[in-house]
Formats: structure tokens, C-alpha cells, sequence
């Protein structure tokens, strides 16, 4: 299976913060209502469903969502000032380019910054907070720039998407674009199995700031087990210790399974067999504690047992994540593979631990 480029681009394309993820899951739904019956909530999240009345129910969820800022004031002068919706690096802003999406269409600006030759000494080198940070739109008035913006319009970084060398892909929103894409995938490449398991599969929203869409998902569909596909830090670059982020992972090197305290020990070790029945490369990120993600959510609110399997990316919660085409099919086609799997070894408290390391 070779990467579907322009799904991909379209996905990292298409701006999506969280609360504003309307454009990105649009694209999602022209995608698979071919293949699978879509819907949605009012709260952003939007789904696909292959075999409705199969069992077991395996729910597997990707956040649509995306890091970005919001508009939050316009000065005497014309400039917009913004905080932001997600963890965003204030270093990653000054001196770079905008896009505020507006009901008028998409206003370009870029975030000022005074000559490194006038800042106070004591202050270059330094990002000033986001709050005192102002985006230029080229306006000479408040007016003139109230016609244009308008406060709480939603800012992403400029678009961007290329290759950076042979199956190597760099842009924004990848975290978690990326993951929309092989779980979509996998749910095309599972509609051709014939699998007796249920499938679900969901883009969700408000994953980078509240989690309010998994905390939906899991009272709407109490499935029989919960499959996260997020953004994993690889260790493969300068200035990352493998020893801090639970392990060495890097880009072609496979989807990562997460094992640890928040996951399900007895899905974990399935998802290796099938991973090695399958000639599936994979890495394992060690957890002590929570993911940080949706998974959290679904399984405490839906006492579900939960996966994460995740894509290594590079420069997580930057504008240029990079990724590796290979491990989005991987990562599809372990999802598909698992899936139809589960459809046929599953049986009622398979998934309570039993035994362990520990015992």
C-alpha cells in the first residue's frame, strides 16, 4: 500500500482548531461516505460505521482537531492580539505568518517583532508571551481592520504541505491529521475484509483543549474497546532523550504501541501478535502515567479497554511536522488487521488482566 498523498494533503490543509474543526471533517466525510454511513454531533466529533450489526464493537478514534490561536482584541492601531487554543511554543510565533479564518474568507498576517538591535538587552533571545504578541494585517486603523476580522476568529499557522525527501512529509497539523488518515484508511481497508467485528471510527473534536469530544464518544457507544491513533515524539533528532519520552521511536520504524498504567494490558499483547502475524513493524512507548489524549477519557468514562497506537512524528505542536508515509499505512493496516482479528477471537472479560509480569 503506498500513501494517498493528496488525502493526506487535503486533511493538513484544511485549518481545523479546536471548535472551529468544520473544514477538516468535511473532508473526512467526502472521503468514506462511499464506503460507510457518516455522522455527527453537535459538538464537532464525526463518525463512520462498517458493519453495524457485527460484534464486537471496536471504536477507534483520531482527533480532527488542531493547535492554533484565536483573536481576542483589536487595537487602536489595526493590530490583532490572540491567545492560544492548545499548547502552542510562543517562540514558534514572531516573525512568522498567519492565517486568521474569517466569515469573509481567510486574512493573511504575520506576528511582529521589533529589530533584535532595539529589544533590550536583557530581553532578545526571549519570545514575549502570547498575549503580548500581535499579529499585522496591514491595517492603519481599528476600523480598517474590524472591516476584515472579527474578535474570536480562529488563526492557524500559514498552509504548508511538501516533501522533504522520498516519502518523508512535512506540514502543519500533521498532530493529527496524520492519525485522521490511517484511521480512515483503516476503516476502507476493513470495509474489504468481510470482518464479523463492528467498527466505528471517529475524528474527534476539542482534543487539544478540553476533551470534550471523547468525553461524548465514550456515553454514545460503551463499545467493547477503544483504539486511540495520535502523534508519538520520535527520538531520531537532535536534542531528544529517548529515556524521556518512554523509549527510542523513529520515522519508519512503525506504528508505536503505548504499554503502561492507562492502556489495556491483554489488547496490548494481542495488537503484537497481530502485528507480528502480519509482518507489521512496530515500537513501544513505555507510559507511567496518562497519554494525554482521548484515550484517557474513553476508557475511564467508558470503563472500555483502550489501545493507543500511535504515528512517530517529528516536532510535535510545530507548523513543519514531519512524518513517514510508510508508518500511516502501517499504522491502517494494523488497525484493519486488528479489527478483524478481534472479530474473531473476541469473547466476553477477554480484555480483563488475568496475569502478568507480576505474577
Amino acid at each position: 500500500m503506498t500513501l494517498d498523498v493528496e488525502f493526506l494533503k487535503d486533511l493538513c490543509l484544511a485549518p481545523g482548531p479546536s471548535g472551529f474543526q468544520a473544514p477538516a471533517q468535511e473532508i473526512v466525510r467526502r472521503r468514506v461516505e462511499a464506503v460507510a454511513k457518516v455522522d455527527g454531533d453537535p459538538l464537532g466529533n464525526i463518525w463512520a460505521e462498517v458493519n453495524p450489526d457485527g460484534s464486537p464493537h471496536v471504536l477507534v478514534v483520531a482527533h480532527g482537531d488542531q493547535i492554533g490561536l484565536i483573536a481576542t482584541h483589536v487595537d487602536e492601531r489595526g493590530f490583532v492580539y490572540f491567545d492560544a487554543i492548545g499548547t502552542v511554543d510562543p517562540q514558534l510565533l514572531p516573525g512568522h505568518d498567519l492565517v486568521i479564518h474569517t466569515k469573509r474568507g481567510p486574512v493573511r498576517g504575520v506576528v511582529g517583532r521589533p529589530p533584535t538591535h532595539i529589544i533590550p538587552e536583557g530581553e532578545r533571545g526571549k519570545a514575549p508571551p502570547i498575549g503580548e504578541q500581535f499579529i499585522d494585517i496591514g491595517a492603519s486603523s481599528q476600523a480598517v481592520a474590524l472591516e476584515r476580522v472579527t474578535v474570536g476568529d480562529p488563526i492557524t499557522f500559514a498552509p504548508r504541505f511538501f516533501e522533504l525527501s522520498q516519502d518523508i512529509y512535512c506540514s502543519l497539523a500533521l498532530d493529527n491529521r496524520a492519525g485522521v488518515y490511517s484511521a480512515f484508511r483503516g476503516l476502507e481497508l476493513y470495509a474489504g475484509m468481510s470482518g464479523k467485528a463492528r467498527l466505528t471510527v471517529v475524528s474527534s473534536a476539542h482534543e487539544e483543549t478540553t476533551l470534550m469530544g471523547a468525553k461524548a464518544l465514550a456515553h454514545r457507544f460503551q463499545p467493547d474497546c477503544t483504539i486511540v491513533v495520535d502523534g508519538e515524539f520520535t527520538s531520531d533528532y537532535p536534542g531528544v532523550d529517548a529515556k524521556r519520552i518512554g523509549g527510542e521511536h523513529k520515522l519508519g520504524g512503525g506504528p508505536v504501541l503505548a504499554r503502561g498504567s492507562a492502556g489495556n494490558e491483554p489488547l496490548f499483547w494481542l495488537s503484537m501478535e497481530v502485528a507480528e502475524a502480519e509482518h507489521i513493524p512496530v515500537q513501544v512507548r513505555a507510559f507511567a502515567g496518562y497519554w494525554a489524549t482521548d484515550g484517557d477519557e474513553l476508557a475511564a468514562a467508558g470503563a472500555t479497554a483502550t489501545l493507543s497506537v500511535a504515528v512517530p512524528m517529528r516536532y510535535v505542536h510545530t507548523p513543519c511536522e514531519v512524518v513517514c508515509g510508510e508508518d500511516l499505512e502501517a499504522v491502517a493496516r494494523l488497525l484493519a488487521a486488528l479489527t478483524r482479528h478481534l472479530g474473531e477471537v473476541f469473547e466476553p472479560g477477554c480484555f480483563v488482566p488475568r496475569s502478568g509480569p507480576l505474577s
